[in-house]
């Protein structure tokens, strides 16, 4: 939207959007920006990264409360509505809706995570008004029409079908149900066969009314656009959602401690193995001290020991690789790699190896230099296209990381010393504590059990 005239001087004071703070940042896109938090006419809360070196606009946003809050029964509507999102709305239906994206040019998608549920909307320029208006209408008027909900359902269907039957996806399920036990974070997001085939247009609509509502909105923006008309657009994009919405309440979940061994045979001649045990989440202090140990472990591809251990020195696998998985409730430490069946136990050896090796000596100075400078080095990376800028961004706030993440990163990695991450490796790393599934027929291992 253009500026007021100057007639309109005293109302553009009034309820222009407010720029509450800047930061400067790394250098990303065109070049050295900022960021900028902006407040809307209707005080709804954005952040921005303005570029005008092309006529770009891209929106991301997303709401708290994803498909660990789904009530019983309707496991799986979280994901159906994410499919359903660019299917009719208002008085357009699907097909008129699709047509109108590609009219526009517009790059418009939903997910669904544990977590969260989000949006994106990439958008030229000369069509933000009419890319907002869609929007709107998405939100506040989705139709799930009986057509696309039912050819989304199939869809999702053969997802949950296709988790069953892939060795890597089953094994997961599994893990996740013997870590965490009953907790919502075990289930799948897709829910099962048989309650993603009574999810009803109704439960959608309950869906929107409670979750799509702004007290648990967050957007982020990066482009070509200035605040002031940032503010409007964001209204004419959220501002008719219902200001309230139903409470998000997860319980904690924490992974056990009694580290087994399961098999869940499949007639492959390649092992898929999985393991985890119970990690470290984004809020706590020692994150970053975790992360740099993790990249030392298994995170940082082939100049990790793990890799080092088992692909470089033996060609046990292809790859091995571990992570942090780190959720709004709980935190993880998972790892994953594929292996000949008959490989499996020298490679859980060495797993458990370098597991324990971690937590007794901790890296060398010198793994824990080279983790920095590329966990330092990277992070522009996020930050080179207003897609992945307005995404980091949102990614910063629904973690709650704070306005000044971005420059407090580098100080806090740069902080972290070797002691630290020794102190950490040894708290956090057990390897008898580690819940490992292997998908395959890996011969005899030793206090495996079997699982269907």
């Amino acid at each position: 939207m253009s500026k007021m005239m100057h007639a309109l001087r005293v109302r553009r004071i009034l309820f222009a959007p407010i720029v509450l703070l800047t930061l400067f940042l790394l250098p990303q896109m065109a070049g050295a920006t900022e960021i900028q938090k902006v407040i809307s006419p209707a005080g709804i809360e954005v952040w921005l990264i303005e570029d005008h070196s092309v006529p770009v606009i891209s929106l991301a946003f997303g709401w708290k409360g994803g498909t660990a809050v789904e009530p019983s029964g309707k496991e799986g509507v979280t994901m159906l509505a994410s499919g359903l999102m660019d299917e009719g709305a208002g008085d357009i239906d699907s097909a008129a809706f699709q047509q109108k994206i590609a009219d526009l040019g517009l790059d418009y998608s939903f997910d669904a995570s544990a977590d969260d549920f989000s949006g994106h909307l990439r958008t030229l320029t000369e069509n933000k008004d009419q890319a907002a208006d869609l929007l709107a209408l998405a939100l506040t008027k989705p139709r799930f029409d009986e057509e696309p909900v039912e050819r989304m359902r199939r869809h999702f269907l053969i997802a949950i079908e296709g988790e069953m039957r892939d060795p890597g996806s089953a094994a997961n399920r599994v893990l996740e149900k013997k870590l965490l036990g009953d907790h919502p974070y075990a289930r799948s997001n897709y829910g099962t066969k048989e309650s993603m085939s009574a999810l009803n247009a109704d439960d959608l609509r309950n869906f929107v009314k409670d979750r799509l509502t702004r007290d648990h909105l967050y957007v982020a923006a990066a482009g070509d656009i200035n605040a002031t008309d940032l503010g409007r657009l964001v209204d004419r994009a959220f501002a008719g959602l219902p200001a309230k919405g139903a409470p998000i309440d997860v319980p904690e979940g924490k992974a056990t401690d009694k580290g087994s061994l399961w098999v869940l045979e499949r007639d492959i001649p390649q092992a898929t193995v999985l393991f985890a045990q119970n990690g470290i989440k984004r809020s706590d202090k020692d994150f970053f001290a975790a992360y740099l140990m993790n990249y030392v472990l298994g995170g940082g591809g082939f100049s990790s020991r793990l890799m080092t251990e088992v692909r470089e020195k033996r060609g046990l696998s292809y790859g091995i690789n571990t992570d942090l998985a780190t959720l709004d409730h709980a935190g993880l430490i998972t790892g994953s790699y594929e292996t000949p069946n008959d490989k499996v136990a020298e490679t859980l050896g060495l797993v458990r190896k370098e597991w324990r090796r971690m937590a007794e000596e901790g890296p060398t100075a010198t793994e824990l230099d080279d983790a920095r400078t590329y966990l330092l080095g990277y992070y522009p990376r996020n930050l080179t296209t207003s897609s992945k800028a307005a995404d980091t961004l949102l990614g910063i706030q629904m973690n709650h990381l704070g306005f000044d993440y971005v420059e407090r990163r580098r100080k806090e990695i740069e902080a972290v010393t070797i002691d630290d991450v020794k102190r950490v490796a040894k708290a956090l790393l057990d390897e008898k504590a580690l819940t490992i599934v292997v998908a395959g027929k890996p011969g005899d291992l030793p206090g495996a059990q079997k699982v269907q």
